[in-house]
């Protein structure tokens, strides 16, 4: 006998895959658009809802920082962008079928959180709105809007899953080494023009790069290359501490990589591939890199305690050598590393020290012009939306007159100094909401290092010194709001789903009192 309840089931999946498949046929018939793209492109993904819906969250760790854009969607998002919604979607939809996803509550980083959120609606609400060119409005500036909530949103993903026992070492790695995409970026002046379309995934950094421009000149400058190689250089660290990777007293082996505990390199390949990644950071010519590898390797030095360790010596020794070899033969070498010492007191080609010093004085121009206008922007901010006109017009000017370039800089907000970059778009209240975040997350991490899982000590080490320095970096040296608020969400994040939200020391439990060492005491005298 027929189940009539199997009719129903059958005839709804017709009833849905029928019209889908007409519907996917007359869209592959005509010329696709961007739009029909993206529709095909979901349309293929259902199937892989049981995938996502056990993997999404490890899905996400691993795009955090990848360079990849979906170009088919209006706007062209960054894939993180995309997993956050997917991720928080899929979760709040386990929550609601099996209520069996437990957050890693931790409130003094949250309600900041919270709080940063509003003010960046409040702003966008009394400035205009988020105009998004994409779609067709006449200003611009909404996808910052866009990078800001969806970086907020990206802390509650990360820490909505725990990371499995085990597997803190794995998922790591993912974080960091997501970065190596950016080395697409460069990539476009050595490939042949037939394989530009991979660009519509991995975006270049400048458009002359497709013209080969970007390696005419005196500079080469290896944007992408380099902060990959930070990026990596980051991953050793957390994985091995400074102690881990000058410790020579560790096996030797053939193989450079093991996969048994997580991944790690061994030595001696490991120093090997150290000072290869630092070398191969320099290559974009900036100062900046130089100077937060040294911080977080004194972050570093400092943490783990090797000013007390027979370490000492050998770093010592090394610092010599480096000294009395290397800054003899620093005008040998590459223009663009001699570029990225050039703030240090030693002899360098006179053309990458003019270009480094125009480059800081057309900050430090920017800076003087934009610091008497905070005060009109302390109660509410100039927001992100740009009139596009006014932007048109201000390049045409600063390509008319060459001495004033930074005008369009002021136009698109682009300060380069955190500082600047958060309290004239947000305010003062977005200043306090942001402040206030960096100390609870500060204390987290704190928390997290002092107390946390013995298996992770490496790991929640790294993560406080490299936190600390990217605070540092912001306020003192270079910044942007809009693009490094996912640095801090994703670092605390990481580290409240790595640890399952904030670690406390164990609390003391009183010994039970023996007997035989009780003090003398009188007996007590019943009266009769």
């Amino acid at each position: 006998m027929t189940n009539p309840i199997s009719i129903i089931r059958s005839l709804l999946i017709y009833g849905l895959c029928l019209p889908l498949a007409i519907y996917l046929g007359y869209l592959l018939a005509n010329p696709m658009d961007r739009v029909s793209f993206g529709v095909v492109i979901v349309v293929l993904f259902l199937p892989l809802i049981p995938l996502l819906l056990r993997w999404h969250h490890f899905l996400l760790v691993m795009s955090w920082n990848m360079s990849v854009v979906l170009f088919f969607i209006p706007g062209s998002p960054y894939l993180w962008l995309l997993m956050t919604a997917l991720s928080l979607g899929l979760t709040a939809l386990q929550y609601v079928l099996k209520r069996n996803v437990q957050f890693a509550s931790v409130p003094s980083v949250t309600l900041p959180l919270l709080v940063l959120a509003g003010v960046i609606v409040i702003t966008a609400e009394l400035t205009g709105g988020v105009g998004i060119r994409a779609f067709g409005d006449e200003a611009i500036g909404g996808k910052r809007y866009i990078m800001l909530l969806g970086a907020i949103a990206g802390y509650f993903a990360l820490t909505s899953h725990r990371i499995p026992p085990g597997r803190g070492v794995l998922y790591v790695a993912l974080y960091f080494l997501g970065s190596l995409t950016l080395i697409m970026s460069n990539a476009a002046p050595w490939l042949p023009s037939s394989l530009y379309f991979i660009f519509a995934l991995f975006p270049v950094d400048r458009l002359g790069a497709l013209t080969g421009d970007a390696t005419q000149g005196d500079f080469v400058r290896l944007t992408g290359v380099t902060l990959a190689a930070m990026s990596a250089l980051f991953f050793v660290l957390a994985r091995h501490g400074m102690r881990g990777v000058f410790d020579l007293g560790e096996r030797w082996r053939f193989l450079p990589l093991r996969f048994r505990g997580g991944l790690a390199i061994n030595q001696p390949w490991r120093l090997l591939f150290f000072f290869g990644v630092v070398v191969i950071s320099l290559l974009g010519g900036y100062r900046s890199s130089v100077i937060m590898i040294a911080l977080v390797l004194l972050g570093l030095f400092h943490l783990e305690g090797l000013a007390r360790t027979k370490l000492m010596p050998v770093f010592v020794l090394l610092g010599i050598i480096v000294v009395a070899i290397g800054l003899p033969l620093v005008d040998k070498l590459p223009i663009t590393i001699q570029r990225g010492l050039s703030f240090l007191p030693i002899e360098v080609n006179p053309i990458a020290r003019a270009d480094a010093e125009n480059s800081s004085e057309w900050r430090l121009k920017i800076w003087r012009e934009v610091v008497p206008t905070i005060p009109q922007y302390l109660l509410v901010g100039k927001g992100y939306s740009i009139d596009a006109r006014e932007l048109e017009e201000a390049t045409a000017f600063a390509e008319y007159n060459k001495n004033d370039t930074g005008i369009t800089a002021t136009v698109a907000s682009d300060f380069h100094n955190g500082g600047l970059s958060l309290i004239i778009p947000l305010g003062l209240f977005g200043l306090i909401s942001f402040l206030w975040f960096l100390a609870a997350a500060f204390r987290v991490l704190r928390y997290n290092y002092r107390y946390g899982d013995a298996e992770y000590r490496r790991i929640n080490t790294f993560l406080l010194a490299y936190f600390t320095v990217r605070v540092l970096f912001f306020f003192v040296i270079f910044g942007s709001f809009h693009t490094e608020l996912t640095i801090f969400t994703g670092l605390i994040g990481l580290s409240i789903s790595l640890n399952g939200g904030m670690c406390r020391p164990a609390p003391a439990h009183a010994l039970a009192p023996n007997p035989a060492y009780l003090p003398f005491r009188l007996p007590k005298v019943v009266k009769a």
